[in-house]
């Protein structure tokens, strides 16, 4: 009798809605528990310290990234609030499962990592702030970014590359979180922005740029799609507000901002906003130029960015990879001017299309004209690295959340920057990157046709109705 009591009684409680204190209570145990694991993993560039200094390197280490699954956690019970027990339970052992997965990634390290990045923090651990803050290490990099290194110097002796990760995983529940709100304005069930939440968390695009490669693409991602977000929500204040803060870390945000001409014409956002984007930006840069940086820099840092690497394509997955294999600094003098006009042309073609059908600006239209701006536009553009298809990469799983005829989207991108990514990681290169280009390019073709089709959905329907009558 008292067996099935408690038996019964346990799967009652899975079945029902948990109250809050049963899930801070879960959430406790779960961090807990997350973190006895989290310390028990191997951290092999830990093992070059010895004695006392290894354990307290290793308890740092559990420790960031346990509060790193404790945020993901409260992030999802956030969205999970309907769900039943046994949903909270599963969303406890599948985020530490996959973060486990990307700690087991730390010990890469990358050429940009071993070049520059260890050095500019090396540099920073040697200064007081306001110094580091004024100086002009890595001064093709903006600010903020920067603001993130010379924190990580604060910790001395330690492999700060765990600590570059960090910063890049947490940024990906900023991101998976926004795709699943994203998600929620046409599908708004509990079920399927969980599930967004977690595809997002294990793209392999996203993986290897963050808990591999320790890159940032994510940083500016999370905040542009974030702007797109409040957008559609029609907070245009806040939307513009997180564009200038995703300006401030990338310049690859102006592959977003073309997506704010369907949202003006949706009457989502308001032009005085617009003022808000540079006085974000400016906002960033205060602690620079408290340190003593000069405004003038603060303002030309993304001038200084474009002209370097004067190559036709750095591995990205784009027309130029169909061009023969010579000197690529020759191959840009030659087709950079080209390159640049293709470039405009989509964008002045895409705010030609859009404001000829502004009257059909759905949520759906809006997002499939930001996702073809995000794969077309690098997809033309000379210089781009095999990293500028981020956002494409992920915003492509919200439109096929949308439509699951849309599927091929994320598949073909995902794929498209996986044989890219493969060119500057270590060992041979998957397949020869004009396959990668043709994969992109197939992408961006259905994605058109997808825009095309959404924008004369309504004619189709009214011409259907008119049959019907």
């Amino acid at each position: 009798m008292t067996k099935n009591f408690v038996s019964d009684a346990l799967r009652g409680g899975l079945e029902k809605k948990p109250p809050v204190p049963v899930r801070v209570l879960l959430a406790l145990l779960s961090t807990a528990v997350f973190y006895v694991f989290a310390l028990n993993q191997r951290y092999a560039m830990i093992d070059e310290f010895s004695g006392s200094r290894m354990e307290e390197l290793i308890r740092i280490t559990a420790a960031v990234y346990t509060v790193i699954y404790a945020v993901s956690l409260c992030v999802q019970q956030t969205i999970a609030r309907k769900q039943p027990g046994w949903m909270h339970l599963l969303l406890s052992v599948v985020t530490g499962a996959v973060l486990l997965g990307k700690i087991s990634l730390l010990d890469y390290v990358s050429d940009d990592y071993s070049i520059f990045l260890s050095g500019w923090i090396y540099q920073y651990s040697q200064m007081g702030l306001k110094e580091g803050l004024g100086t002009y290490i890595a001064s093709d990099y903006t600010p903020p970014y920067l603001y993130m290194l010379q924190l990580i110097s604060r910790i001395d002796n330690y492999p700060w590359q765990y600590l570059i990760k960090a910063v890049s995983i947490a940024f990906e529940i900023l991101l998976a979180y926004v795709l699943a709100k994203l998600v929620s304005l046409k599908k708004p069930g509990e079920t399927v922005q969980l599930m967004t939440f977690h595809l997002a968390s294990i793209l392999p695009t996203v993986v290897f740029n963050g808990a591999y490669w320790g890159q940032c693409d994510v940083i500016y991602t999370s905040l542009c799609l974030t702007a797109v977000y409040m957008g559609l929500k029609k907070r245009s204040a806040r939307s513009m507000i997180f564009f200038g803060l995703a300006l401030s870390f990338k310049l690859q945000t102006v592959f977003f901002l073309p997506v704010m001409l369907p949202l003006w014409l949706r009457r989502d956002i308001k032009l005085r906003h617009l003022a808000l984007i540079p006085a974000a930006y400016m906002a960033m840069m205060l602690p620079a130029l408290w340190g003593g940086k000069s405004l003038r820099h603060v303002l030309t840092v993304y001038l200084q960015q474009a002209g370097q690497y004067n190559f036709i394509t750095m591995n990205a997955p784009n027309l130029y990879q169909f061009l023969p294999e010579l000197d690529k600094t020759m191959l840009y003098e030659m087709f950079s001017p080209m390159a640049m006009m293709l470039g405009f042309a989509i964008v002045m073609v895409m705010c030609a299309v859009l404001c000829a059908h502004r009257g059909r600006m759905t949520v759906d239209v809006s997002l499939l004209a930001c996702l073809l701006m995000l794969s077309g536009i690098p997809f033309f553009l000379p210089k781009m690295h095999e990293r500028y298809m981020f956002g494409a990469d992920v915003l492509s799983l919200v439109l096929a959340v949308y439509a699951p005829r849309r599927v091929l989207l994320p598949l073909c991108f995902g794929f498209a920057s996986y044989l890219a990514y493969t060119a500057g990681l270590p060992g041979d290169r998957l397949l020869d990157l004009k396959w990668a280009g043709m994969v992109q390019m197939l992408g961006v073709a259905l994605t058109g046709a997808e825009l095309w089709r959404a924008l004369h959905a309504g004619e189709q329907e009214a011409a259907l109705s008119e049959v019907k009558a």
